[in-house]
């Protein structure tokens, strides 16, 4: 744009120092003379002082025209006084709306508003520039800086099809290589955005999962839990079984103990009083044998109350 704006200079240098000169005599010295220094710095690139004397023209009648403000707008945008600029661009666009320089102007507050970040008015201002201007060399930089406005207001999918215009349709626009890498970035950030997507919902179900697993662990804890208890019932009143049994078979072998006895002494008393020489007989078989299998089953009775102790201890 600031190329543009010094081939304008040099036109409108030779056009308005001519024009200035054949007039001087009829207008005011001071005037006169601070249009014709503010024509000078303009065509030099000297921004600073020409937005001074052209400010200081236009401020008298026969200078307040639409050519001196459009070196005016020109010089302040390159000076870098946006808000000056944009100012004199809407004065502009109310009182020279027939003027040949109408159209770049809108440009140049559309463009303004961007720079101060103002993007929405940016747009509106751009896009009715677009609009009413198809054929004018600055279209395709007034999609690209719609483009802009709307990537910097993060409205990413508006912006893309405006860059894919400014990349497709005018591969000669200086600013169709910002326009392919802000259409890198933002298809870029879409495929991100789509992983960071599936990422999510990979997480979400991976969450759920492990809550359903959860819960399904604390249940079957809890079952666990209940059979152990129910196990360690049992075997609790299984061992109180055998417990009992074992006392049951206790006081059988002392009850058969008790009756050998006495039998043993029944028989000794008895051989005595008679005075017959007998020797000791072997207790009855039967006796034996029961006491035998007595003594068994106790022995069997207290191996399996150990067993159950043991697995009430693994418990």
């Amino acid at each position: 744009m600031k190329s543009r704006i010094a081939v304008i200079a040099v036109l409108g240098f030779s056009l308005f120092t001519g024009s200035a000169l054949f007039g001087a005599a009829g207008t005011s010295g001071s005037g006169s003379a601070a249009f014709v220094e503010g024509c000078r710095a303009y065509s030099q690139g000297d921004w600073t002082t020409a937005v001074f004397m052209l400010k200081k023209a236009v401020a008298y009648p026969e200078n307040c025209n639409p050519d001196s403000y459009f070196m005016l707008i020109a010089s302040e945008i390159n000076a870098g006084h946006d808000k000056n600029a944009l100012d004199d661009c809407d004065f502009y666009l109310e009182n020279y709306k027939q003027s040949v320089y109408y159209p770049r102007v809108q440009f140049y507050k559309g463009k303004l508003l961007y720079n101060l970040g103002e993007y929405e008015k940016s747009i509106i201002a751009l896009s009715d520039f677009c609009h009413q201007n198809e054929k004018c060399d600055l279209y395709p930089m007034a999609l690209f800086y719609i483009g802009e406005s709307l990537y910097a207001g993060y409205r990413y999918d508006e912006a893309r099809p405006i860059y894919e215009r400014v990349v497709e349709e005018y591969p000669s626009c200086v600013k169709k290589p910002e326009a392919q890498f802000k259409l890198d970035s933002i298809m870029q950030r879409q495929r991100e955005e789509k992983l960071l997507y599936l990422l999510k919902q990979t997480g979400e179900e991976y969450l759920s999962a492990k809550e359903e697993y959860e819960r399904q662990l604390k249940m079957y804890n809890l079952d666990a839990v209940e059979r152990t208890r129910q196990k360690l019932a049992e075997a609790q009143q299984e061992n109180e079984n055998l417990q009992r049994q074992i006392r049951d078979l206790e006081g059988q072998l002392q009850m058969l103990k008790d009756s050998k006895a006495y039998s043993a002494s029944s028989y000794n008393s008895v051989s005595y009083k008679d005075g017959v020489d007998v020797p000791n007989a072997e207790p009855y078989n039967e006796t034996r044998d029961q006491v035998r299998l007595l003594r068994k089953k106790a022995i069997d009775a207290q191996k399996r109350l150990s067993e159950q102790d043991e697995e009430v201890e693994e418990y």
